[in-house]
């Protein structure tokens, strides 16, 4: 649970080009198509382990859920990433959440990616409520 209200944390954590500071492993972040967050819309993302990467908005319900599918690299193309928020008493329940499709030599060490991804969206989590418990929203 974070102690901020659900519209704060969802203003957060869709201000995609800022996931690098709640995220040790995201480089960068950055909207590669025109308009406001909609479904179509895409990303292109640079990670510290998989390098560089696109999403798709396939999912987007405005302050409740957003979901992506991982367009390249090719070893993880299909795999489904999202975010649901719920306002709870004026606090918000944050769930991330991977549906891994791994392909090549991912396959091969799904278990060991799963782990990483689980371990990292954890990570992502205490992230997000360190920033914003602590510091004024910006």
């Amino acid at each position: 649970m974070i102690e901020r209200p659900a519209d704060e944390v969802w203003s957060f954590v869709t201000d995609f080009p800022r996931a690098p500071e709640y995220d040790p492993n995201i480089i960068s972040v950055k909207q590669t198509s025109d308009g406001l967050l909609a479904v179509g819309t895409n990303f292109e993302l640079t990670d510290k382990k998989v390098g560089k990467g696109t999403f798709r908005t396939i999912e987007y319900d405005p302050g409740r859920k957003v979901t992506w599918v991982v367009t390249s690299p090719r070893a993880m193309e299909g795999s489904k990433h999202g975010i649901i928020l719920e306002d709870i008493g004026g606090k918000a329940r944050l769930t991330i959440t991977w549906e891994l499709k791994l392909g090549g030599f991912y396959r091969i060490v799904g278990p060991f990616v799963a782990r990483s991804m689980s371990k990292s969206t954890e990570a992502e989590v205490k992230g997000i409520k360190r920033i914003l418990e602590t510091e004024a929203p910006s």
